[in-house]
């Protein structure tokens, strides 16, 4: 009989050590479920087809279309003067101010953002980011890449336009070894610890034009 209820014991002592266990597993799993980030990242496009709306697409298109010509040209007289070398140093220290030369003569804030970036002040906004994931699901689809125009979290109209790779970029930007010379992807590096912007090919996606109209609010959904 002892050795019977010694058993029992047993037993008992072993369902409610597994009972335990399951239900710490569960437990355990729901907290796991509750704490999986979810994507709560939005974007305030404007669809509108009014006059105001018309405008900015216009004058954002302009803008990014002069500030393309400037860098381009800039860039062409970089690599006449000194090669891929000059360029690269180049970019390095006179792109920003370009730029920055332009948004104040338009009146703007011109910025060239890329998830993939070579400079850390070109990096994208978790907003940004959601807009440029929609262009690589577009190119991926084979989705003519169109610009856009949404609203910033301070409420100002901005103008988004995929810069596309091409064949000139990929000296700069695309496969060291292959499209990319050696030396040059080690003088990249050592200008840019951390450079994400390579291994593109021609075509691709490699950035965006934002020009946001901080002097206008339309407010923000």
């Amino acid at each position: 009989m002892k050795s019977r209820n010694s058993l029992i014991l047993a037993l008992l002592s072993t369902i409610i050590l597994f009972v335990g266990c399951s239900s710490n597993n569960t437990t355990t799993k729901n907290n796991a479920e509750q704490k999986k980030p979810t994507d709560e990242t939005k974007v305030s496009y404007i669809y509108q087809d009014d006059e105001q709306s018309k405008t900015l697409n216009k004058k954002g298109a302009v803008i990014a279309k002069i500030s393309e010509v400037a860098l381009g040209t800039a860039l062409k007289k970089a690599i006449a003067d000194g090669g891929l070398d000059n360029a690269i140093e180049f970019c390095n220290i006179e792109a920003m101010n370009i730029t920055d030369s332009l948004s104040k003569a338009q009146g703007v804030s011109i910025r060239r953002i890329a998830q993939k970036y070579r400079n850390p002040k070109n990096k994208p906004t978790d907003v940004e980011s959601k807009i440029f994931k929609q262009y690589i699901m577009e190119y991926l689809s084979s989705v003519p890449l169109k610009s856009r125009l949404a609203v910033n979290h301070k409420g100002n109209p901005v103008y988004y336009k995929p810069i596309v790779t091409n064949n000139m970029c990929l000296s700069c930007h695309g496969t060291p070894g292959e499209t990319m010379p050696l030396d040059l992807a080690t003088k990249i590096t050592d200008l840019y610890p951390g450079d994400k912007a390579i291994d593109f090919k021609s075509g691709q996606p490699r950035g965006m034009w934002a020009i946001t109209f901080e002097n206008i609010n339309v407010g923000n959904n």
